[in-house]
């Protein structure tokens, strides 16, 4: 059974790549486009009497107006009473619309004899989210050049912690199974991915005097945990191996551990710049040490990424290079994977550069998009989805795999106790289950047996 998208010819790879996304890659449905004289979005369903009905918003923007404030979502959102009834619906109640026209206080869905109207546009809503459309024009940035939270559509409107665009599917959903009942869609469930950034594997490496003797101070006055510092002491006293092992940041056994207790797989990205610095990691990725870190990871069965280096987010060069020496040094180490992906440090990430730096560079995944300063769903979505050059007007090879929360946003940038932050985590991993997809965590590195315990707590609480 093949769904007929009836659509205006505006905006026509644009169109075709969110469709693929939303009908093919997503629900697993066949489609065919076909341009029409008309104003709004019309689905119908080969040999089949109904058609769900959309409003056709983003992509009838005047060509003068696209990726520019003007094509913006306005605030405040709108908002629609939804209720998917259908086999499989996770929502319900009140739906902000990003792009649509439903009357005040209406349904979102209205069924109308044999068609379905829908008061939500939404292709257009996915395609502004997934692709960060805001991102290319928006100027404000942070000291780190990165978009922040608080200056996006989605955290001024309060969406943060709402996968938007997956709602707006499950709405579609629900409208195509009512017009056909006979419809089925792909099979998802829900998952966790455990990352970590490995950008400074041991306390000590390319630490001045003066530097170690902060970190004493900072876990004796700050940290409170003698015990900590008795193990950095300890590290430094200790001869080669030895110390490594007794080193604080050391913990990707313990990491490997909790991830295997919990039958999950964890990701370990490693930078692999030219020159190590106090920004960009203090180790080579040639070090015989990472080397063997790396076999070890690979040896019990997780996986190896890149952790792309400060300014490589606008350098394809760099990009690259980088990424073929984590090949090269990885290849020695055993490893065989036949997917690469990671993340860039500090979550730096210009639109569309970044994602084009990594496709050209052959890496297969993304997974850098989430906001540094909030927790919460950047791209609208806890689904990998294919990615989109909104400069060069085509989809790329490369997917981004969402991530929603990492340690530093957690406890630094949003200064949550170890209560709050836990709760945050369990509410976003409670979304992502309801829509049966990904929560994605950052966890870099546990130096005190009480950061232990509670990483793992929480990876227990939302496994289970």
């Amino acid at each position: 059974m093949t769904l007929v998208v009836q659509a205006p010819a505006t905006y026509e790879p644009e169109r075709r790549y969110i469709l693929g996304v939303v009908l093919a890659d997503w629900l697993g449905l066949d489609w065919r486009l076909e341009i029409r004289e008309r104003s709004d979005v019309r689905i119908t369903l080969e040999g089949e009497p109904g058609g769900v009905v959309l409003p056709d918003a983003l992509f009838a923007t005047a060509a003068d107006e696209w990726l520019k404030p003007a094509s913006y979502p306005r605030l405040p959102l709108p908002r629609a009473s939804v209720s998917a009834s259908g086999s499989d619906a996770p929502i319900a109640g009140s739906l902000p619309i990003l792009y649509g026209s439903p009357a005040p206080g209406s349904a979102v869905m209205v069924h109308d004899g044999e068609s379905v109207h829908l008061g939500v546009d939404v292709f257009g809503g996915a395609f502004f989210m997934l692709t960060r459309y805001e991102e290319v024009a928006e100027s404000e940035r942070d000291r780190y050049g990165r978009f922040p939270a608080s200056s996006s559509v989605a955290g001024r409107a309060g969406l943060l912690s709402v996968p938007i665009v997956d709602e707006y599917v499950e709405v579609l959903w629900s409208a195509l199974e009512r017009c056909w009942p006979r419809l089925e869609r792909v099979a998802r469930s829900f998952e966790v991915v455990l990352s970590h950034d490995v950008d400074d594997p041991l306390a000590t490496w390319g630490r001045s005097r003066a530097g170690i003797v902060r970190q004493l101070g900072a876990d004796m006055l700050v940290r409170r945990d003698v015990g900590l510092a008795a193990r950095r002491v300890g590290s430094l006293a200790a001869p080669g191996p030895r110390g490594r092992r007794l080193d604080p940041h050391n913990t990707f056994d313990f990491l490997m551990d909790v991830s295997e207790r919990h039958g999950r797989r964890s990701a370990f990205y490693f930078l692999a710049n030219r020159e190590p610095s106090a920004r960009d990691g203090h180790y080579r990725i040639e070090d015989p040490w990472i080397r063997l870190l790396i076999a070890r990871v690979h040896g019990r069965g997780h996986e190896v990424g890149l952790h792309a280096s400060f300014d490589s987010y606008r350098d394809p060069t760099r990009t690259s290079d980088e990424f073929t020496r984590l090949r090269a040094v990885a290849e020695r180490a055993g490893v065989r994977q036949e997917h690469w992906g990671g993340r860039q440090h500090y979550l730096r990430w210009a639109n569309p550069t970044t994602w084009r730096n990594w496709d050209e560079a052959g890496l297969g995944y993304d997974s850098t998009l989430a906001y540094a300063d909030a927790v919460g769903f950047r791209a609208g979505t806890c689904h990998a989805y294919r990615v989109f050059d909104l400069e060069r007007r085509r989809p790329l090879a490369l997917r981004e795999r969402p991530f929603q929360a990492m340690d530093a946003t957690l406890f630094s940038y949003m200064s949550l106790s170890t209560d709050a932050a836990r709760n945050s985590v369990v509410e976003l991993a409670a979304q992502c289950r309801r829509h049966r997809g990904s929560l994605g965590i950052l966890w870099h590195k546990l130096r005190s047996a009480g950061e232990k315990r509670w990483y793992e707590s929480l990876v227990a609480a939302i496994t289970s």
